[in-house]
C-alpha cells in the first residue's frame, strides 16, 4: 500500500474563476426560460402542467440514476469508478433542488392528475385505489422521496470528502454499510414516484413492470451524462493522467448494456400487455399509437435503442472519445422524447381528443430552464473539493485500470 500511496495522483482542484462563465451562461439561460415559462404558463397552465412534468421527470431520473451509480459502487466495493464517482456525488446531492422545483405541481395538481378532484363513487376503479391515491398519502410519499435521496445523496459525498481530508479507510466500509440500506431504499423510491407522477397520470392504467422501466432509463441517461461531463473534464487537462480510455471503455459497456437493458423492459412490457389483451393495460400502448404519437412510438424504437446499439456495439466505439460522447449526448435526447411520449398524450386523452404529436414552447422552455439551472449548481458544486477522490484507497487501481 505503501508503494500505491507513492504512486497516487495529487488531488485535482477546479478555480471558481474557471466555471464562472459556464455557470453564468447557464443561470442567465435558465432565468430567461424561467421567465419564458412564466408568461406562457400563467395562460395556458394545463400545458404548463404536461411541460413541467417532463422536464422534472427528465431531471429527477438523471439525479436518481446518478445515485443509483454511487450506491452500486460502493456495494461492490469497485475501483474503476473512483476516479468519476465524485462527479456522481455532486450530482446526486443535486436531490433537494428537486423538493424545490416539485412546488409548481401544487399550482395545476388537478390539471395534472386527473384522479386528484374526483369524488369517491365516481369511479370504482378508482375507489378501489384510494388507500394509495389520496392527497396526504401522496403528499406524504413525496416528502418521503426528497428526503431519502437528499440525505443518501449529502451522507455518501461527505463521508468521501472527509476521506480526502483525513485519508481514513475504514470510511470505506462505512460508505459500504450505508450503500446495503440505500440500494433498497433507493428502489423503493424511484419506483414509488414513477407510479405516483408518471403511471397515475391514468390511475387505470397499470403495469408490474413500469418502475423498472423507468430505472433503466434513469440508469441510461445517468451514465451518458457521466461520460459527457468525465470526459469535458479530462479533455480540459482536469483528469488527465487520472481518467484513461480505460474508464471510457468501461463506461461504454455500462451504457451499451442499459441501452439494452432499457429495450429488454420496453419491448417485455409491450408484448406481456399486447398478448394479455386486457383494456386497462392495452389503453397505455393504443393512445400512443393514434396519428403521429403512433410515427413517434417508431422513432423512439429507433432512436433510444437501434441506433446507440450500433454506435456501441464494437470496442473501438466505447474507446474512442468522440464517438462514445456522441452516443452519450443521442442517448440524453432520446431519453427526453422517451418521457414526453409517456406524458404528453395524456394531456390529449384528458381533453377527450388525441390530435397527435405536437410540440409546444413550453416544452422547451421547461426542459431548457431546469436543465440549465441544474448544470449551474452542479458546476458550483464542482469547486468544492478534488474532482476525484483523492485518498481513497483504490485509487491507484482505479488509475492503473486495464480491461
Amino acid at each position: 500500500m505503501s508503494d500505491h500511496a507513492l504512486q497516487r495522483p495529487a488531488p485535482t482542484y477546479l478555480d471558481k474563476s474557471q466555471v464562472a462563465l459556464p455557470s453564468f451562461l447557464c443561470l442567465g439561460l435558465s432565468i430567461l426560460a424561467f421567465i419564458g415559462v412564466a408568461a406562457l404558463g400563467v395562460a395556458n397552465p394545463k400545458q404548463f402542467a404536461f411541460s413541467w412534468l417532463v422536464a422534472y421527470s427528465y431531471c429527477f431520473a438523471i439525479i436518481c440514476g446518478s445515485l443509483f451509480w454511487i450506491l452500486v459502487h460502493h456495494a461492490v466495493d469497485a475501483d474503476w469508478s473512483v476516479v468519476v464517482r465524485r462527479i456522481l456525488e455532486h450530482l446526486a446531492c443535486l436531490a433537494p433542488w428537486l423538493a424545490v422545483f416539485f412546488i409548481p405541481f401544487l399550482f395545476v395538481i388537478g390539471d395534472l392528475w386527473k384522479w386528484w378532484n374526483m369524488k369517491e363513487g365516481y369511479d370504482v376503479l378508482l375507489d378501489g385505489k384510494r388507500g394509495y391515491l389520496n392527497h396526504g398519502f401522496f403528499y406524504g410519499r413525496a416528502v418521503a422521496y426528497f428526503v431519502v435521496l437528499t440525505a443518501l445523496a449529502f451522507s455518501l459525498r461527505a463521508i468521501s470528502m472527509a476521506q480526502d481530508k483525513d485519508g481514513n479507510q475504514e470510511r470505506n466500509l462505512t460508505l459500504r454499510k450505508i450503500s446495503y440500506g440505500g440500494i433498497f431504499l433507493f428502489v423503493l423510491v424511484i419506483t414509488l414516484a414513477a407510479v405516483d407522477w408518471l403511471m397515475g397520470l391514468d390511475f387505470h392504467w397499470f403495469s408490474t413492470m413500469w418502475g423498472v422501466y423507468i430505472f433503466a432509463g434513469a440508469a441510461q441517461s445517468s451514465m451518458a451524462l457521466l461520460i459527457l461531463i468525465s470526459n469535458t473534464l479530462r479533455k480540459s487537462g482536469h483528469l488527465a493522467g487520472v481518467m484513461t480510455v480505460e474508464h471510457n471503455h468501461i463506461m461504454g459497456k455500462l451504457l451499451f448494456a442499459f441501452t439494452v437493458f432499457w429495450a429488454y423492459i420496453a419491448f417485455s412490457q409491450y408484448m406481456l400487455q399486447y398478448y394479455a389483451n386486457i383494456p386497462e393495460e392495452t389503453i397505455f400502448f393504443a393512445n400512443r399509437n393514434v396519428g403521429s404519437w403512433g410515427t413517434l412510438s417508431i422513432v423512439l424504437v429507433f432512436g433510444h435503442f437501434f441506433i446507440p446499439f450500433f454506435l456501441l456495439i464494437t470496442q473501438p466505439a466505447k474507446r474512442d472519445p468522440v464517438r462514445l460522447c456522441f452516443a452519450a449526448g443521442w442517448i440524453l435526447v432520446f431519453q427526453a422524447v422517451d418521457l414526453f411520449w409517456i406524458v404528453m398524450p395524456q394531456k390529449q386523452v384528458n381533453a377527450g381528443e388525441i390530435t397527435g404529436f405536437s410540440l409546444h414552447a413550453l416544452d422547451i422552455l421547461c426542459l431548457v430552464g431546469l436543465v440549465s439551472f441544474f448544470a449551474f449548481i452542479f458546476l458550483r458544486s464542482l469547486t468544492k473539493g478534488s474532482l476525484f477522490p483523492a485518498r481513497d484507497p483504490r485509487l491507484y487501481e482505479s488509475v492503473t485500470l486495464t480491461n
